[in-house]
Order: C-alpha cells, then sequence, then structure tokens
C-alpha cells in the first residue's frame, strides 16, 4: 500500500508540476513577449518618426529656401532694373 500511494503521489506531483511549469512558462513568455514588443515598437516608432521628421524638414527646408531665393531675386531684379532705367534716363537727359 505504501509503495503504491508513493508512486502516486509522485506521478500526481509530476503532472501537477508539469502543468504549474507550462502555465508559468506561458505568463513569463507572454510578459517577456509584450515587454520586447513594446520596446521594440517604440525603438521602430522613434526611428520611422525621425526619419519622416528629417524628410519633412528637409522638403520643408528646400521649398522655403526656393520661394526666400525667388522672393529675394525678384526684388534684387527689381532694385537693378530700378538703378539700370534711372541712369538710362539720367543720360538720356544729359545726353540730350
Amino acid at each position: 500500500m505504501e509503495e503504491v500511494m508513493e508512486e502516486v503521489m509522485e506521478e500526481v506531483m509530476e503532472e501537477v508540476m508539469e502543468e504549474v511549469m507550462e502555465e508559468v512558462m506561458e505568463e513569463v513568455m507572454e510578459e517577456v513577449m509584450e515587454e520586447v514588443m513594446e520596446e521594440v515598437m517604440e525603438e521602430v516608432m522613434e526611428e520611422v518618426m525621425e526619419e519622416v521628421m528629417e524628410e519633412v524638414m528637409e522638403e520643408v527646408m528646400e521649398e522655403v529656401m526656393e520661394e526666400v531665393m525667388e522672393e529675394v531675386m525678384e526684388e534684387v531684379m527689381e532694385e537693378v532694373m530700378e538703378e539700370v532705367m534711372e541712369e538710362v534716363m539720367e543720360e538720356g537727359d544729359g545726353g540730350g
């Protein structure tokens, strides 16, 4: 009887331990995966946002610089033309 009880207890303990270990491992893996995924997502999002911001900033800066250069060139050309016209007019007056 004692031997049978011992064997039964052993088997029961083994099964219980197996189940407990399985559940524990499952929970641990779940938590670990969750944390890993969170960190990975965070890093990925950070990198993506960085790249996106870089590209956006580059494009914005390009457009701004283009517009600024256009305006500056327009103003410069206007001033130059005015001065040239003034000189031409003065010369015309003086020569006539």
